[in-house]
């Protein structure tokens, strides 16, 4: 409890918990209100800055007075599972998926997902890295080998075209979209939509460690087609393409 704590940890709960939620946290004794003000600007604007720098297309969907909300609301309510600074943004993805099952009146359904979408470009950034390079055939015959993605690809499954919203563009159905997210050779985040058979067909091959022909193989019977030799041709096409964008590297 609270009152079980050092008189100096007391002070800095209630220090922190006004600055959190100044309208029902009293202001500690002692502390002048306008340098109580000070901390209180100082404090938020960091973290409005960190979370809006993140997620530009999803401020501007839900409007600056709802997005000032919603930013508020996380500043109040969410506890952090981390100090990291640079984790702000993931956090604040933590704090949509809790309350979206409220779904408040000013949160669209779309809003989580659109959020998401966002974020993994930032994730994606800021990978280190790949560090066993060596290990693969940069110039390997795809067929018979398992291929090498890049340790920065993402597949993304969302209920909504997250990558066609804007400010202009406001859903209000479902559409099943698949996106691959990656960085390539010159550090640039690039996005690829996938058609469905695509998206399982990578699945595949990252779950069950695969090689080309055995994973189109289970792909072809998965979809009922019996011309298989077809579907391998048609799948090594799509995978020589990925490898000629960076996302496959070579083969293992």
């Amino acid at each position: 409890m609270t009152k079980d704590l050092p008189n100096f940890q007391q002070y800095q709960q209630a220090f922190t918990a006004h600055i959190r939620d100044p309208h029902n946290q009293s202001r500690p004794k002692n502390v002048k209100a306008k340098g109580m003000d000070v901390y209180k600007e100082i404090v938020f604007n960091n973290l409005f800055e960190s979370v809006s720098a993140c997620f530009p297309v999803a401020q501007k969907v839900i409007g600056k007075r709802a997005w000032l909300k919603l930013v508020r609301d996380f500043f109040r309510e969410h506890s952090s599972s981390t100090p990291i600074f640079r984790k702000i943004p993931e956090e604040f993805l933590v704090h949509l998926s809790n309350i979206n099952a409220l779904t408040p009146e000013n949160i669209p359904p779309y809003l989580t997902s659109l959020c998401h979408y966002e974020w993994v470009e930032l994730l994606v950034s800021t990978m280190a890295d790949e560090a066993n390079k060596r290990d693969i055939n940069l110039t390997g015959e795809l067929r018979l080998n398992q291929p090498a993605f890049t340790h920065t690809m993402q597949l993304l499954n969302y209920e909504y075209a997250v990558q066609k919203i804007s400010p202009r563009y406001k859903p209000k159905e479902k559409v099943n979209t698949q996106l691959l997210v990656y960085r390539n050779a010159e550090f640039e985040v690039k996005f690829i939509e996938l058609n469905t058979v695509t998206y399982r067909l990578i699945e595949i091959l990252k779950q069950d460690r695969l090689n080309c022909e055995q994973a189109l193989t289970v792909l072809a019977k998965e979809i009922n087609q019996t011309q298989t030799e077809s579907i391998i041709q048609f799948g090594l096409a799509i995978l020589e393409d990925l490898r000629s964008q960076g996302v496959i590297l070579g083969v293992y």
